[in-house]
């Protein structure tokens, strides 16, 4: 399954990590994952999963997605 492989392929990443840097791009990438699949499942899922799922898609608390850390 795709999501089974991004997740494992995000728990890889972030056991390599070295440094607060990567740690956080690790951190920000997970963040936007679940919102994403959130708010897709909050749409087009199963109705007995869009409440819980609506809760994913605004993970943030509503705030703009911040840039991502490796920019900065």
């Amino acid at each position: 399954m795709e999501a089974e492989r991004l997740i494992e392929s995000g728990r890889r990443a972030l056991a390599e990590s070295r440094g607060a840097l990567e740690v956080m791009a690790e951190a920000w990438q997970a963040q936007a994952l679940a919102r994403t699949v959130g708010s897709r499942l909050a749409l087009l899922g199963p109705m007995e999963l869009r409440g819980e799922a609506r809760a994913l898609g605004e993970i943030d608390g509503g705030c703009a997605a911040p840039d991502h850390p490796a920019a900065l």
